[in-house]
């Protein structure tokens, strides 16, 4: 499994190596041709292309750094509800996009607090950019206590997700962006079943997804 996710680092780096190879080049040889004005437009523009190539090379590598350090944990007793808030509070009015929870029950899980930080920051910023620019976006987290777990839903008014992508959606490597490596989801599977929960979705095209998250519950 590693050996292919290797292979598909090495590939995902070397799409925006290649073009920044051949705009440098492109660059060079055009150079002593250009007039001053024309130096300075085409510089600003070089620079600008260049910015966004490594900014994609600096995603690629913290997205399969996160995903190697996921063994990296420090299980501790944790708020849950602080740290939905904080996720929320952060994403709330992101692209005019309404985020909100509908608790205030702060109930304690054992996890490590950065990764599931990290799992409410990866799902509600995907449920912002499922939904179209031409709607009025509202994403909806709840949480609900079940016997001795903790159910957070995470819920979005968004495209839904298409019933031949549906079996991929934790696969690593499947991405339906057209940036990224695909481990998002994949990551925040591994998270939650690291402290013994489990995550589930429903969606309908046209209408949103809803993921849900069993916690266990810390009790007394």
């Amino acid at each position: 499994a590693w050996r292919e996710m290797a292979k598909q680092v090495a590939h995902e780096i070397k799409n925006p190596l290649t073009p920044m190879k051949l705009s440098i080049q492109h660059f060079q040889m055009r150079w002593d041709a250009m007039t001053g004005e024309e130096r300075e437009a085409q510089f600003v523009s070089f620079s600008k292309n260049l910015v966004e190539q490594i900014d994609t090379l600096s995603a690629i590598a913290s997205e399969f750094s996160s995903f190697a350090k996921l063994k990296d944990t420090n299980f501790t007793e944790v708020e849950l509800m602080s740290l939905i808030n904080s996720s929320v509070g952060v994403y709330d009015g992101t692209n005019d996009i309404e985020v909100s929870c509908d608790s205030d029950i702060d109930y304690k899980i054992i996890g490590d607090k950065d990764q599931i930080l990290r799992v409410f920051n990866n799902l509600i910023k995907n449920a912002i950019q499922a939904i179209p620019k031409d709607r009025e976006g509202l994403v909806k987290v709840s949480v609900l206590k079940e016997d001795d777990a903790i159910l957070v839903s995470i819920k979005d008014n968004g495209n839904g997700i298409s019933k031949e992508n549906q079996d991929k959606i934790f696969v690593p490597n499947f991405t339906t962006k057209n940036s990224g490596m695909g481990l998002g989801l994949a990551m925040v599977q591994k998270i939650i079943e690291n402290m013994n929960g489990e995550i589930t979705f429903q969606t309908k095209l046209g209408v949103g997804t809803v993921f849900i998250i069993r916690f266990p519950l810390i009790t007394g």
